[in-house]
């Protein structure tokens, strides 16, 4: 368990400079299980898959292969892995790269589990929110889980209330609602991260924003969630990032994929993709991007790891010299916003 200082954010830095040069992955997504303990809306996943995996120590090789800044222990539902925290041992790199984050639906989270996974090395964890109320559990198809999470997680902050976010991924259906998300998460003390559906994944469109009474009842809580950001709550999306989730909502705009370059999937079986939502398989990511990156016009999703990662050199420093410049003048008790660089961010 490492602090992520001030120092070690200098050293990710320069690696992410290094790496965008080199057009090697700033973010990887380590989905070391497809099998998952909820059956969500918007995904693919749900359910027991049948699959090949890799050992802990392998998933580690790839990982020391590839030095990607962010390495992200994801699914399916990563904490079903019974191995869990001999992979993030074999992953981590106490005081150095990558920063190891996990993806969780929080069925599997408790305080003991927390601790364990700090001490194998995970960074930061991230706990999927998609309603402030039950409706978060008939989303994910989990009854009661809007409860575990919503005692376990005030639990767990106050440990260490900035190694833990709230990921809120934005629909259709929780348009709305992404305000009193915010505000649930600020009474756990803990911070938000937002991200935009695609029907990549289930090859359904109904949870895009597509008409324009939603289209106007998003634009008002994106404003909302930005006063909201302003007040003092913990939003670590920038202002700009969710105008470009809400463009993408509403019209399907964005820019052309960078998936191979600045990100990519490693499988359970450690076959390479090159995001979540695009089968295709290659053993190396020189494969991939001469096959697939090199002519990929791929337009079709706006997640937050293409939020982050995609980013110019000057938004980079744009949305990330606040944070620089609060931890030069020291810790202020009144301020919590964000705690962490966005490139150092899920996604």
């Amino acid at each position: 368990m490492t602090e992520l200082t001030l120092s070690r954010y200098g050293k990710l830095g320069l690696r992410g400079l290094r790496n965008i040069v080199l057009k090697k992955p700033i973010s990887i997504s380590f989905e070391i299980t497809h099998s998952c303990s909820a059956n969500c809306e918007h995904c693919n996943w749900g359910g027991r898959v049948e699959e090949t995996r890799l050992t802990a120590a392998e998933y580690g090789e790839i990982c020391r292969e590839l030095k990607p800044l962010i390495a992200h222990l994801s699914g399916g539902e990563p904490l079903l892995r019974r191995d869990i925290c001999d992979i993030a041992a074999a992953m981590s790199n106490p005081g150095g790269m990558p920063i190891l984050q996990i993806v969780t639906n929080g069925s599997g989270l408790s305080v003991k589990k927390y601790h364990e996974l700090r001490r194998a090395g995970v960074d930061r964890f991230c706990i999927s929110l998609d309603f402030p109320d039950s409706r978060h559990d008939d989303w994910r198809h989990i009854p009661g889980l809007f409860n575990k999470v919503s005692n376990n997680i005030p639990e767990i902050a106050l440990f260490r209330r900035n190694d833990i976010l709230v990921s809120c991924c934005i629909t259709a259906a929780n348009a709305q609602a992404l305000p009193d998300i915010v505000r649930v998460a600020n009474s756990w003390g803990v911070g938000v991260n937002f991200s935009s559906y695609s029907s990549l994944r289930t090859d359904d469109p109904q949870f895009l924003v597509r008409h324009d009474g939603l289209a106007l009842a998003l634009r008002e809580s994106i404003k909302e969630v930005i006063s909201l950001k302003r007040a003092g709550c913990r939003v670590l999306t920038s202002d700009r990032v969710l105008w470009d989730y809400y463009n993408f909502l509403t019209t399907g705009n964005t820019q052309r994929c960078m998936s191979g370059y600045r990100f990519l999937v490693v499988n359970p079986d450690g076959r390479f993709t090159p995001c979540a939502m695009v089968m295709k398989y290659f053993r190396s990511q020189e494969q991939m991007v001469r096959e697939f990156s090199s002519t990929n016009s791929c337009r079709g999703c706006f997640i937050c790891t293409r939020a982050d990662t995609e980013k110019s050199v000057k938004d980079l420093v744009i949305d990330n010299l606040r944070f620089f410049i609060r931890k030069a003048e020291g810790p202020r008790l009144t301020d919590v916003r964000d705690r962490a660089p966005s490139i150092f961010r899920a996604a």
